[in-house]
């Protein structure tokens, strides 16, 4: 497939290509949809019920929960160890054992209306966001829930490293905040212009991405507290549904409403590449992204070829690849 340049509103050329794989997960329209972190599972929650998907093996049967399961959930989220399924209704949070598709465990905080999930590597830690703009920190093990008062306004989005040691939210209040999980004491606020509409915090909680609804979208450096970058791009309007860093912390992925994946380089805010999801039914909104390192048993220099991993609304799922050379 010849890689494409495509016509950005950016500083410089934008990649883009067309997808190299593509499987429908649903017959209709989905409540949502999470990818793991490596893109090689999908789990797709409709009226009919929740299936999760292996990607690696296109031809066999994911594995189904009955329609009981799916009713009034709007978020869903696999553990970074791909060991866990969570499931939310925005009341409660259900905790399912990805081997054996059984409930392990169910929390709920008070009257608290939950707006986003997180969790650590080894799903322990649950880190819950709410509309009152407070936070709980859950231990599913121990089933210990602590809550903090983070915000004074929803909060909106959360993201919590993978050690589970430190959380970042973002909320109505025009803040994002970098803050410790066990004292809840914050370690730095970020002020934006208007409220915070979505937050993400590299696997090492060391790099974090906040946007608001009109113009501010940075990178931080949550060592220090300083401004990494802010997106290269003439777009008055960006909206993200999800996000991910890859590993080494040098590129960010994100999906938007709009059908579209966009590739930005953390260093300097720009726009690397570009992507447009299939629309079946008629939606197409990016509900997860992943980004992995490719199949070293099917590419050459698979190394340096990063796998682009998208599901959308309308059930799909594609996969485009990326050569990650001189950026």
């Amino acid at each position: 497939i010849l890689p494409l340049l495509v016509s950005a509103c950016s500083q410089q050329e934008v990649y883009s290509s067309k997808a190299v794989s593509k499987s429908i997960h649903s017959k209709s329209t989905i409540n949502t949809a999470a990818l793991s972190d490596d893109g090689q599972l999908n789990v797709v929650v409709n009226n009919d019920g929740v299936c999760l998907w292996q990607n690696k093996s296109q031809a066999s049967a994911p594995k189904c929960l009955s329609a009981a399961h799916a009713q009034h959930v709007e978020i869903a989220l696999i553990s970074m160890n791909k060991q866990f399924l969570y499931l939310s209704n925005r009341v409660s949070v259900k905790k399912y054992a990805i081997n054996s598709f059984q409930i392990v465990g169910e929390w709920q905080v008070s009257d608290n209306i939950i707006n986003d999930i997180s969790t650590s590597k080894n799903g322990q830690l649950l880190l819950l966001g709410f509309r009152s703009g407070k936070a709980s920190i859950i231990d599913t093990k121990t089933n210990k829930v602590t809550t903090y008062q983070k915000h004074r306004l929803d909060i909106n989005s959360v993201s919590l490293s993978e050690n589970g040691q430190v959380a970042f939210t973002g909320s109505s209040d025009k803040k994002a905040q970098l803050w410790n999980t066990t004292t809840g004491e914050t370690i730095f606020e970020f002020n934006h212009a208007t409220r915070v509409n979505h937050v993400d915090i590299s696997a090492d909680g060391l790099v974090g991405f906040s946007i608001d609804s009109v113009k501010d979208r940075k990178f931080w450096n949550l060592e220090t507290g300083q401004l990494i970058a802010d997106l290269d791009t003439y777009l008055k309007f960006i909206e993200v549904n999800d996000s991910v860093f890859s590993d080494d912390k040098r590129l960010f992925l994100t999906g938007s409403p709009r059908q579209v994946l966009q590739l930005w380089r953390v260093a300097d805010g720009a726009l690397l590449a570009q992507w447009q999801s299939s629309m079946e039914y008629g939606r197409a909104s990016v509900l997860s992204v992943a980004m992995n390192e490719g199949n070293t048993e099917t590419m050459a220099n698979a190394k340096s070829v990063k796998s682009i991993i998208a599901s959308n609304s309308d059930g799909v799922l594609e996969q485009w690849h990326f050569t990650d050379v001189g950026y």
